[in-house]
């Protein structure tokens, strides 16, 4: 597992709106695995100029007929969209975290390059964290999510795919119970 999925005790990480004596419990991205599907998709577009020589002639087509600037542009274009794929994909994974405090959740949703979403619930307010698991690769690779629920009974903070759910569910709960008591 890359280290950077889940970091108990990170150092030299810091966050907007931190408070001086806050100190990062854990963080928490998604489970590199998640990851693979935007992987094959650059991977695919990335050999398309490749293939399609060989699935146009398939279909009767000679590619000797198009003007060279035009397939130089057709590459170009290609290679363009797997930067921006793999780009798009890594600042996906890599900025949508989780982030236990010893004051408080905060769940930070990366949309794109121009939005986030960030929840937070203070640690006084957790009631419980709850855990899913599902399908074979979530088994397999052990992740699944984690969904913080509140006292005012709505669930604010939810985790995907992190890495060991059991192990970040049972984290927020020992914080929260630390600073209730």
């Amino acid at each position: 597992m890359f280290p950077t999925s889940l970091i108990e005790n990170p150092t030299n990480y810091r966050f907007e709106g931190q408070d001086g004596d806050e100190d990062i419990l854990l963080l928490v991205r998604a489970h590199p695995i998640t990851n693979l599907g935007w992987i094959l998709w650059a991977v695919v577009v990335f050999f398309l100029p490749f293939l399609a020589p060989a699935v146009v002639s398939l279909f009767g087509f000679d590619l000797a007929v198009i003007p060279e600037k035009y397939l130089l542009a057709f590459s170009v274009i290609d290679y363009l969209l797997v930067l921006v794929i793999v780009f798009e994909g890594f600042l996906g994974w890599y900025f949508n975290v989780s982030i236990l405090t010893n004051k408080r959740v905060l769940d930070i949703d990366f949309h794109s390059t121009l939005a986030k979403d960030v929840d937070i619930a203070l640690l006084q307010d957790v009631q419980e964290a709850k855990t899913s698991m599902g399908g074979v690769w979530g088994l397999i690779f052990n992740y699944g999510d984690v969904a913080v629920q509140t006292a005012a009974a709505k669930v604010e903070v939810d985790a995907k795919s992190v890495p060991q759910p059991n192990l970040v569910a049972d984290r927020i709960m020992d914080a929260a119970e630390r600073v209730g008591i």
